[in-house]
């Protein structure tokens, strides 16, 4: 089976470097991230067989004349310099990857590519997801040993037309190996949290190993106390069997896109449902979901998570140094015996970081915890750098997360 196919063009800070083959092919030797194990040119197309964490790895390489697409999404901030020579760029060089059996290991792995090829990268456009990164946040992920974050695997495009209806769908996850997800006849009043489970889904397919049957009941969460919200997966093209054909997203819709390893998201709303594969509307549960249901995050992305958090710690010192910057980290506290489980025995709850001596981080506890009876808001405690699993610095303009500290080089 043929591996699916990950899409980036790197714009390069200064031009010639790409039309330096061996310039490039040096670069790939002496870099220490990942093992070249073979290469070789044909035509303008350098073929790359590489070894990655122990798996072997396809890649292609090739310069690229360009522009970019209008429905590309910035996914990050540019400075002004930066967002005029990116649009003034007409040629980048193509970086094809054949993922493996980790996507998110694999994006990993194109970025570190990318960096090793161009290591003044001035911007990536990533063709797969529809989304425009900053070179400044390649260059900072590519140098981690933690991966970024599922969400830039793929892009949730929320199109709406001069009605009502808005129609929901992905990009990126074709190269993960998983059907594109879509929301059909959504609302400007419902559609964002239509996005916010759509979104959920997606997490939940990257880190299963394989996509649920069409049809099949796939338990997502719990909407509401003792509601589970069950949804299932449905080929695009019985999917708009239900709609006219004129809608938005609709048959009309596909003559020029959409139209392959795509599915529609809908729900068994009873038990009874599923059994006989009744699905209905993501629609039946508008109500419980405009009370913003809390989707948690597996216990692998938690641990993602607080690895990154760790390895920034020193931006988070750096910040707390400006009394202008207001810093919370989230700490990982034992629960009361009664609610741990195997999987999960602590609750991660959001702490105000009130002083900081020696790597030791004194906080007040800005919320109730649910599940330890002994403590309230206002708690005040130390903590070392491994009790920290998130952290988040409001400067006076933005909020600045571990994933986003580029934004403190600007």
């Amino acid at each position: 089976m043929e591996k699916p196919k990950s899409y980036m063009l790197a714009v390069p800070s200064q031009p010639r470097d790409i039309e330096d083959p061996q310039l490039l092919l040096d670069r790939l030797h002496t870099t220490g991230a990942f093992q070249l194990l073979s290469e070789h040119m044909e035509e303008e197309t350098l073929f790359l067989e590489i070894n990655y964490n122990g798996e072997l790895y396809s890649a292609e390489i090739y310069p690229l004349d360009f522009t970019i697409p209008e429905l590309y999404r910035c996914q990050h901030l540019f400075p002004d310099v930066d967002v005029e020579a990116v649009q003034t760029a007409q040629y980048g060089l193509a970086v094809v990857l054949e993922f493996g059996k980790n996507p998110l290991v694999s994006y990993h792995l194109q970025l570190k590519l990318i960096y090793a090829l161009l290591p003044d990268v001035l911007a990536v456009l990533d063709d797969s997801s529809e989304k425009i990164l900053s070179g400044r946040w390649v260059i900072l992920a590519a140098q981690s040993t933690v991966p970024p974050a599922p969400r830039y695997l793929f892009t949730a495009q929320a199109v709406s037309g001069e009605e009502d209806c808005v129609w929901l769908h992905t990009h990126g996850l074709n190269r993960c190996g998983h059907p594109e997800l879509e929301v059909l006849n959504s609302n400007k009043e419902t559609y964002q949290s239509h996005y916010n489970t759509l979104e959920t889904l997606a997490y939940r397919l990257l880190e299963a190993d394989s996509t649920p049957e069409y049809g099949t009941p796939f338990f997502l969460a719990y909407v509401a106390q003792g509601i589970p919200l069950v949804v299932t997966l449905i080929d695009w093209e019985e999917a708009v069997s239900c709609y006219p054909p004129d809608m938005l997203g609709g048959k009309n819709d596909r003559e020029d896109g959409h139209n392959e390893d795509t599915c529609a998201v809908f729900v068994y709303p009873t038990h009874e449902s599923a059994e006989e594969g009744n699905y209905s509307s993501l629609a039946v549960y508008d109500e419980l979901l405009a009370q913003n249901p809390i989707y948690m995050f597996s216990t692998s992305e938690t641990l993602r998570m607080k690895a990154l958090a760790t390895e920034r710690m020193e931006f988070l010192y750096q910040a707390f140094s400006d009394k202008k910057n207001h810093l919370l980290v989230k700490i990982g506290l034992l629960m009361d015996k009664k609610h741990r489980t195997d999987s999960n025995d602590r609750e991660h709850i959001w702490f105000e970081v009130t002083d900081i001596q020696e790597g030791r981080i004194t906080a007040k506890l800005t919320q109730e915890p649910y599940y330890i009876k002994g403590l309230h808001e206002g708690y005040v405690g130390a903590y070392s750098p491994e009790d920290i699993t998130d952290w988040l610095i409001f400067t006076p303009e933005r909020r600045i997360t571990p994933d986003d500290v580029y934004i403190l080089s600007l």
